[in-house]
């Protein structure tokens, strides 16, 4: 008994490479719409971000230059105006002065916490390196219980010299 390949449909081989060929020209053809759509949409939100940034800028130094007078202000004449209290509430808002502890970390500090395997303040982010790990051979796959299988895999590619012209 000889083995039947069967046909997933009943188009000639011919229609079935002329259907192809229209669903890569359609997709050749979208690609250049929506490309199209996103090179105007770039270039539009490049101008809008340059139009205020060119606002933003003065204005966000001239924040900071009022924030750090205020602080400057509040740190010179402290006796002045935190005078036995710790928030001064004026018109337009509060000034508070408070004093807390902050913890001055050296830079050897990690070295020393690992030295003396104080492992709960150590961040570590660990993660596989897929890539790698594909490269290993199958023994040394099932020693961490991963396998390598077989997918199927469909793609296409599209010619970009041609212009867009319908088959």
């Amino acid at each position: 008994m000889t083995k039947q390949h069967k046909t997933s449909s009943v188009i000639p081989a011919a229609g079935i490479h002329a259907q192809a060929d229209a669903y890569l020209y359609e997709i050749a053809v979208r690609t250049a719409a929506v490309q199209e759509i996103l090179d105007e949409a770039n270039a539009a939100t490049q101008a809008l971000v340059a139009r205020y940034n060119a606002q933003l800028e003065p204005l966000g130094a001239l924040l900071i230059s009022a924030v750090m007078a205020l602080e400057q202000t509040m740190k010179h004449n402290k006796k002045t105006l935190f005078d036995g209290t710790d928030v001064v509430n004026l018109h337009h808002g509060s000034l508070i002065h408070s004093i807390v502890d902050k913890v001055k970390i050296p830079k050897t500090a990690l070295a020393t916490c690992e030295e003396l395997g104080f492992a709960e303040v150590i961040k570590i982010a660990k993660s596989l390196d897929r890539e790698a790990i594909e490269k290993w051979s199958d023994e040394r796959l099932f020693l961490i219980g991963a396998e390598r299988k077989p997918k199927e895999e469909f793609s296409y590619d599209l010619k970009k010299d041609q212009p867009c012209a319908k088959p």
